[in-house]
């Protein structure tokens, strides 16, 4: 267990971290293979999935490396599992819930990295979980910029940016909160599967329309009206209240 920390921080194993980059070039490669790119843009859209949010991450916290730099044979690997993808996209296609279930888990590692290294790097609660749903969907944002689409976090969907931000948030409570290590990156990855099955399940999507000044307008004059009407009242009591004790004032003066 002692080989999980260092530094006082969780290190993420190796072969959890491969196979959150080997999905990401696996859903890279395919969504160039379903854009009829080359094998040249199924290569970089690729490896951009799988590293893109951990670049990002990385730049933003100026720490002392950039992890796609750190394992030069994991890109060659990378590299030769979008070719494959490219020259046998067909086996990838009947693979829908398999695959579905690599993408969920690969998101749900790669907010953990992201949260777990702004979480070593001493940043503070909000830096944490923001950089852990950075990394979780940064890689498919600049895939998607890259072919000249509107990132798919930005539309209406089910919950994939929505998975990710839960899964950095629970990872940030528990750290923050003296909770083990790995008890939080757990959670972490089981919030992520977890809300992303549901919001598939029960075909939640986050909203891409919301206007709520006519309620808020409506709200507004029922409010106006409703004060009206009280201040209104409140003068005829008043009135009625003068008149009737009008005569007793009289008869003393009298």
């Amino acid at each position: 267990m002692e080989q999980l920390f260092s530094d006082g921080a969780l290190t993420v194993p190796f072969g959890a971290d491969f196979f959150s980059v080997a999905v990401g070039v696996i859903t890279g490669a395919m969504f160039a293979c379903d854009r009829k790119l080359d094998i040249v843009g199924t290569i970089v859209l690729g490896l951009m999935t799988a590293y893109g949010g951990g670049i990002i991450r990385d730049l933003l916290l100026q720490d002392d490396g950039v992890y796609f730099m750190e394992h030069p044979s994991v890109i060659l690997i990378c590299i030769g599992l979008a070719v494959f993808v490219f020259y046998f996209r067909g086996l990838f296609r009947h693979s829908g819930q398999l695959l579905f279930f690599a993408d969920a888990l690969s998101v749900a590692l790669f907010a953990l990295a992201g949260a777990n290294k702004a979480f070593a790097c001493g940043e503070g609660y909000v830096m944490v979980v923001i950089l852990g749903a950075l990394t979780s969907v940064g890689g498919g944002a600049l895939r998607d910029i890259s072919v000249g689409e509107t990132p798919g976090v930005f539309q209406r969907s089910n919950f994939y940016a929505v998975a990710g931000f839960g899964g950095a948030l629970v990872f940030a409570a528990m750290a923050f909160a003296g909770a083990p290590l790995v008890l939080a990156a757990v959670a972490c990855v089981f919030a992520v599967v977890f809300l992303r099955y549901l919001s598939v399940y029960f075909d939640w999507k986050t909203a891409d329309e919301a206007d709520l000044t006519p309620k808020v307008s409506r709200g507004a004059h029922a409010a106006k009206d409703f004060c009206g009407e009280m201040f209104r009242r409140a003068t005829l009591h008043r009135k009625r209240d003068s008149v009737a004790r009008a005569p007793l004032f009289r008869k003393r003066k009298d």
